[in-house]
């Protein structure tokens, strides 16, 4: 194999132009394919977090909840709750939560409505609700509300104004309160600023069932890492056991996991183009390669080398030409994409303002997970070894005398 390996080394050297723009077409290929892949995924991982953030890594209901997303099937926080998320490593912030739907009404306006009761100082802490508030204030008394501002505009309504609500509270109860209007929000989601109304969770659980207190719907876990799921997931699920459900973000952000997976199809397309385009110019060089060597075939042949080792020394040059292609691509990529990555690519004018009602930093964010350099050193090397079906079939039909006549 070593006399192998050194007759492909020198003969791909024999013309080192020809070497040379050969792998200048793998590198240019794996450096743009490595680029087009990280700022795509980085983006992903962007629009993940920033969802994640809002819902949590993890959410605790009673069970049957998720597929169920009725008022009945809230619960009662148990004594020692709070207990059960303390010694979890990776474990960064716990929101308890209780989510209705009511009528709104003021004047002669009314509309359906999700009540959502939050604790207002985690909440912010979390989401920077605070700074969602487009008029008034944010929540700091009790019987204080926060509404939408198409909401807002529906209802008629302003900061200061009473606003009535009515519902059906828990266990069959006619939940109904006035509260005031402390601010009015604009958030990125029109379907949230229409239907969407925040109150303290005391008042929310006063609000559906004022017998007791303690009435929740969820309870959503925020995680240090991503990659302590997994394990947090099994430790809640044994701590609280049967009686409650732990579901993972990628569950309840099913929708947006649908979005990427679509999106990543067109990404993949637009992959595909270039990696057509890089294979021609591979495969144009390397036949151009071997229809120059036919006379360099004959000789060998005529020597005595067998077709076969003949056929193998050609592999290894397109092996030997691809291998060192790929490792110039990603050296030259890697510190490029290191940087972007810690050092995003700031978004301003009405983009900036745009990703900043979702809560997500106004830059562009490349990613540098491991599978997107394995994956597209895969395939540009698969790419490459399948251009030396040519010289391998080539090299099977070959005639020595026609070789020798031209």
């Amino acid at each position: 194999m070593k006399s192998i390996i050194k007759i492909a080394w020198r003969s791909l050297w024999r013309n080192r132009r020809r070497t040379i723009l050969t792998m200048a077409s793998v590198v240019l290929s794996i450096s743009l394919a490595l680029f087009m892949r990280s700022m795509q995924f980085g983006s992903y991982e962007q629009m993940i977090q920033a969802s994640v953030n809002q819902v949590g890594n993890l959410q605790v209901h009673d069970t049957g909840y998720w597929e169920n997303q009725s008022l009945d099937r809230a619960f009662f926080e148990p004594k020692g709750m709070e207990k059960t998320f303390e010694n979890i490593p990776g474990i960064k912030n716990v929101l308890p939560g209780l989510k209705t739907f009511s009528l709104a009404s003021y004047g002669n306006q009314t509309r359906g409505i999700l009540v959502s009761g939050i604790n207002p100082r985690l909440q912010n802490k979390q989401t920077n609700l605070s700074r969602k508030i487009a008029k008034g204030g944010y929540l700091t008394k009790p019987g204080e509300v926060l509404i939408g501002d198409n909401l807002a505009k529906f209802l008629k309504i302003n900061v200061g104004d009473s606003l009535v609500l009515l519902g059906q509270g828990f266990r069959g109860i006619t939940a109904y309160g006035i509260y005031n209007v402390a601010g009015i929000f604009h958030l990125p989601s029109n379907d949230m600023n229409s239907q969407l109304l925040y109150m303290s969770l005391k008042d929310a659980q006063s609000f559906v069932y004022p017998y007791q207190g303690g009435l929740l719907t969820d309870v959503s876990v925020f995680l240090k890492n991503q990659s302590d799921q997994s394990s947090v997931k099994a430790v809640l699920e044994s701590r609280l056991g049967k009686k409650f459900e732990v579901i993972p973000w990628q569950t309840m952000l099913s929708d947006i996991l649908q979005t990427i997976r679509v999106d990543n199809v067109s990404g993949q397309f637009m992959l595909m183009i270039l990696y057509v385009i890089a294979a021609f110019g591979i495969f144009s060089t390397i036949m151009m390669m071997t229809m120059e060597k036919r006379k360099q075939y004959a000789v060998m042949i005529s020597l005595g080398m067998q077709r076969r080792r003949l056929i193998t020394v050609s592999v290894v040059e397109t092996f030997i030409v691809a291998f060192i292609g790929i490792l110039i691509g990603i050296i030259i990529a890697s510190p490029i994409l290191y940087y972007l990555h810690f050092n995003p690519i700031p978004i301003t004018g009405d983009m900036a303002k745009m990703y900043l009602e979702f809560n997500i930093p106004p830059e562009l964010p490349f990613s540098i997970k491991s599978h997107i350099f394995l994956s597209q050193t895969t395939i540009v090397l698969v790419l490459s070894l399948l251009s030396s079906l040519y010289p391998i079939i080539y090299l099977s039909r070959f005639n020595v005398l026609n070789a020798f006549r031209h």
